[in-house]
């Protein structure tokens, strides 16, 4: 299938301005890193926790940001995650140990935005305990009247149960904002009666926390290295072997171009670099490789066909055969790329948008990075022979 008939364009004609443009590019993406101290790294290389907040009512962030600071984490970055109602929370990496306290003072900081109701004071929030609380206070309160003396494993297994029911439909609902969530179970008119005695409702619920040490962050920021590294070994190896040497330099050129034009999109949009986003950059390789390979494949063809043809025609001829190819790949492509950056949610936006600047680059570089290196390679080595 072709998107187009055959085609003349004087690629290798346009590569000065190409040049120029990704040169101007790569500048600008070099000089936003450098401002910026490097891309701004996530919790997976940076260390940290990273906790997801779910609220009945919207959230002052503000208001929020400031509790935090007045518990000592005043480097935090906080974000709306899906929707109003749900808060990203980042926190600066600690040290090993202080994983508790920096919980504590998150929780604190919550418990200032979101206060206990008059009157709850002394109860706890049946959206922010865990099911081995609930279980002890069941037990204690032991609601049931169960023997506990002679079989208090048994009874507790039970209390456990329950309280994993009821917990079971924060984790569903992703809050409970009303008892007849917890009453509809079903549970005894004495249990429904401790809970809510023993418990309050409160605003807010942590639906996910994450945490990375410093030492992790690091070990992971050397292998990340190391595989991009050993990846474009790889690739100069291979395309090597299978063409020239002077081919795989410039595939490897131009699988640099794009990574560090897509390094730049990332510091120029603020956007967070993790390892969904590394999974996307070694994508990204793979696809603008394929590309690269085509038209490389197709220019060693016409290299044996078409030797009556200068260098230049040879090149500009490759190109133009595999253009309706590429283009029909890359849109393609692009058009699910970009569906997943608009309807794929905050979780894999930014994966998504490492995509979408990939496909689109790896597209460009295919056509006016990788083939003019291989022309200009070709000829100086004819200018070489010539002196």
């Amino acid at each position: 299938m072709r998107l187009f008939g055959e085609t003349h364009f004087d690629i290798l004609g346009m590569r000065r301005w190409a040049a120029m443009l990704s040169c101007a590019v790569i500048l600008i993406s070099i000089g936003s890193l450098v401002i910026q101290g490097g891309p701004r790294l996530g919790i997976d290389f940076a260390g940290g926790s990273q906790i997801v907040v779910q609220f009945a009512d919207p959230v002052d962030l503000n208001e929020l940001r400031q509790a935090l600071a007045a518990q000592g984490l005043e480097g935090s970055q906080i974000q709306e995650f899906e929707g109003e109602r749900e808060v990203l929370i980042r926190t600066p990496r600690v040290e090993e140990g202080e994983e508790l306290a920096v919980v504590e003072s998150i929780s604190s900081a919550l418990d200032v935005v979101d206060p206990a109701p008059a009157g709850f004071e002394g109860r706890m929030d049946l959206n922010t305990v865990g099911v081995a609380v609930v279980t002890t206070v069941l037990l204690e309160a032991n609601p049931l009247g169960l023997d506990v003396v002679v079989d208090l494993e048994d009874t507790q297994r039970q209390y456990q149960q329950i309280a994993q029911s009821a917990l079971n439909v924060r984790a569903a609902e992703g809050l409970l904002a009303s008892w007849d969530q917890v009453t509809g179970l079903g549970y005894d008119a004495a249990v429904a009666e401790t809970l809510q005695s023993s418990f309050y409702l409160g605003g807010h619920h942590v639906v996910n926390t994450e945490w990375v040490g410093p030492q992790v962050g690091q070990d992971l920021r050397r292998q990340t290295m190391q595989a991009m590294g050993w990846a474009l070994l790889g690739l100069l190896a291979y395309i090597t072997y299978r063409f020239e040497f002077r081919f795989g330099v410039a595939a490897v050129v131009a699988l640099v171009h794009d990574v560090l034009i897509a390094l730049g999109a990332f510091s120029l949009t603020g956007r967070e670099f993790n390892l969904p986003v590394i999974a996307a950059f070694l994508t990204i390789i793979g696809y603008s490789l394929n590309d690269t390979v085509v038209v490389f494949d197709r220019i060693r063809e016409n290299n044996q066909v078409q030797r009556r043809l200068p260098l230049y025609e040879r090149i500009n001829l490759s190109i133009n055969q595999t253009l309706s190819r590429t283009v029909l790949t890359s849109g393609t492509t692009l058009i699910v790329v970009v569906s997943l950056f608009l309807y794929g949610g905050p979780v894999i936006n930014n994966f998504s948008f490492a995509l979408l600047v990939g496909v689109l680059v790896g597209t460009y570089s295919s056509i006016f990075v990788a083939s003019p290196i291989v022309y200009a390679w070709y000829a100086w080595a004819a200018e070489r022979v010539k002196d």
